[in-house]
């Protein structure tokens, strides 16, 4: 099987160890969406208003974090239903790995990311070359999944979001793509170059 050369970061992974899907159990916090929209959108729409509640609660104790965000969790739900349906052959977003295999893109995400975080924050995060053992990978957009998240935030309505998540699936762009890798085949992260993001603040 071709083994192709890859980037990941991550503030977890160590060399020579082998990446795991769900690492994070993300997935766990999309399912009950996914099992609502299943159902329905007035089902679905429980869901999303109990958990921007919650979200809203836990914020005015200074409790709110990435954890809480039920937009996200909402839109990957989305994604997962749409991709299902329409596009069975994608990997599922919470249950595979990204990567990507311009190292520039890498450094242009840290600087979003972290950028504005602590220098102790930013020398946490590590850069990974990645030996990824995958006759074939999805090559996605990861803007239109930043769009339909915003769409989402902006108007509490999934009008839309399927529409973005076709086009994701489907491999479509944004005038100013940022292409990620999504694959769930085995992956090992075979050198450090974490320098190039740490060499200098952007």
């Amino acid at each position: 099987m071709e083994r192709l050369k890859v980037y990941h970061m991550s503030d977890t992974l160590r060399l020579g160890e082998e990446l795991l899907v769900n690492y994070k159990k993300y997935w766990e916090l999309t399912e009950p969406f996914v099992q609502a929209l299943e159902r329905s959108e007035d089902c679905f729409y429980g869901a999303y208003f109990a958990a921007k509640f919650t979200h809203e609660s836990l914020d005015r104790f200074g409790m709110a974090d990435m954890q809480t965000d039920y937009v996200k969790w909402a839109v990957e739900a989305v994604f997962e239903y749409v991709r299902r349906r329409e596009f069975p052959g994608r990997c599922c977003r919470l249950k595979c790995n990204y990567f990507f295999d311009d190292i520039s893109s890498c450094r242009e995400l840290f600087e979003i990311d972290w950028g504005k975080a602590s220098e102790e924050e930013r020398s946490k995060i590590r850069l990974f070359e990645i030996g990824l053992s995958a006759e074939t990978v999805d090559r996605l957009d990861m803007r239109l999944f930043d769009e339909a998240y915003d769409d989402l935030w902006e108007k509490d309505d999934i009008t839309c979001t399927a529409v973005f998540a076709r086009r994701y699936f489907a491999g479509e762009s944004t005038r100013h793509p940022v292409w990620e890798i999504a694959s769930d085949r085995k992956a090992v992260a075979v050198r450090d170059v974490s320098g190039y993001l740490l060499s200098e603040k952007g």
